[in-house]
């Protein structure tokens, strides 16, 4: 057994950045780029009109015209048409907003400045136009007046955000080579579990780490691979580790404590897994199981087995798993491991004797000062009071950290806090 910082430490020692990969645009949401996105069309892709009105000449407006110019309409275009329809002197195209402007135009008349209701006329139709402020080229995008075909739109290293996204699109880029999104598998093995849109019989229960522990990778922006239930045999043990090794991460949810039927540990080591430790000293969650896999020429993958109790397994998640998935996501340190605070609490606690202890609690901004509420819990597999935490509105969940021996830490004591949710709900 090892105490829980040199666990943490061994984590982020064994852990490191993934090589970019090649991924779908959208997927790539909220990461970096590893290489530029250059543009394989020009933007604009051709002369539009940025306003609804008519599509003229400058020669009818030379000097900038202050009375009324009269001009026949020879065609219509709404965005997405085109015409070879060539604009002359005396002649305007009825244009809207990103139309391409017809050959011999060269700016547009807002609608607005049609008179005596000639503003409705279309093809076929004169209108009449006063225009005493006309500007050459007034209200059309000019193409390529954005960006270049060939050029680089977004740089490497730039965040993919929305407008960067669109940007992305609209530059012709459906992959993208941008930091990884971490791939975690996730299997759950006990052959009392069935899954959760079944009903459990008698000594059966349904599997509520697949759903908590996808839903916690889900948050840290990484991909859950749920792969099921494998019961406690070896062969389903060892058909769901073969699977789950193909992914950056593989979490195990039961098995690694030391009953008849605690199989993963000696599994995983058939399997090549190689022992960083197993058991730390920490409530709940000691029998925590770490390990990594290597390969010649590819990523490890990390391997995580929790304990099955689904408090004990959710703690270490976010005490292990969770700085993992960041550092190979390539997140800055501040982001690896939850916020922790000073708190003060509003009831009497309890330490545990042998090694530190993890207990829920309710977080509210106090004033001047955060105040953490213990929750009624009644031990690693009540996860109705962990959940508790985030219930209420004005909160937000924690977990009061006490070292071991502190024993009975009184009402009004200032203690450590994890943050375990955002802002206050």
């Amino acid at each position: 057994m090892i105490e829980l910082e040199e666990a943490i430490a061994l984590v982020e020692a064994t852990a490191g950045p993934l090589p970019p990969r090649r991924q779908r645009l959208l997927e790539a949401c909220g990461r970096r780029l590893a290489e530029p996105v250059t543009a394989d069309v020009d933007s604009p892709p051709f002369d539009r009109a940025m306003m609804d009105g008519f599509a003229v000449c400058d020669a009818d407006f030379a000097g900038g015209s202050s009375g009324i110019v009269e001009l026949e309409v020879i065609c219509d275009l709404a965005a997405g048409d085109v015409t070879r329809l060539a604009i002359r002197p005396g002649s305007c195209a009825r244009i809207m907003t990103g139309a391409p402007l017809p050959p011999g135009a060269d700016a547009v008349v807002p609608i607005e400045r049609a008179v005596e209701g000639t503003g409705a006329v279309h093809a076929g139709g004169r209108v009449r136009l006063v225009e005493d402020r006309y500007r050459p080229g007034q209200h059309v995008a000019r193409q390529g007046t954005a960006f270049r075909r060939g050029g680089v739109v977004l740089q490497a290293g730039s965040l993919l955000d929305a407008a960067a996204v669109g940007l992305a699109a609209e530059a012709g880029a459906t992959h993208v080579l941008a930091e990884p999104r971490v791939r975690v598998a996730l299997v759950s093995t006990g052959s009392e579990l069935v899954p959760s849109d079944q009903l459990p019989a008698h000594g059966q229960t349904r599997n509520s780490n697949g759903p908590m522990l996808a839903a916690a990778v889900t948050l840290l922006a990484a991909e859950p691979i749920p792969l099921g239930i494998a019961g406690d045999r070896p062969e389903a043990i060892r058909a769901a580790i073969a699977q789950g090794l193909a992914a950056d991460v593989l979490v195990l949810s039961g098995g690694v404590s030391a009953g008849d039927l605690d199989l993963v540990p000696g599994i995983l080591a058939a399997c090549g897994v190689e022992q960083v430790f197993h058991k730390v000293r920490l409530k709940p969650g000691k029998p925590v199981w770490f390990g990594v896999l290597r390969r010649h020429a590819a990523a490890p993958t990390l391997v995580f087995g929790l304990p099955g109790n689904p408090a004990s397994s959710l703690v270490c998640f976010e005490l292990f798993v969770r700085p993992a998935i960041q550092i190979l996501g390539a997140r800055p340190r501040a982001a690896w491991h939850l916020p922790r605070e000073r708190a003060v609490l509003v009831a009497d606690v309890k330490a545990a004797a042998d090694r530190p202890v993890f207990l829920p609690c309710r977080l509210r901004a106090g004033g001047a000062v955060l105040e953490a509420e213990p929750l009624p819990w009644t031990g690693s597999s009540d996860l109705f009071g962990l959940a508790a935490g985030a219930a209420l509105r004005g909160a937000a969940p924690g977990l009061i950290a006490l070292a071991a021996g502190a024993g009975r830490v009184e009402a009004g004591r200032e203690v450590e806090v994890v943050r375990r949710g955002g802002g206050w709900a």
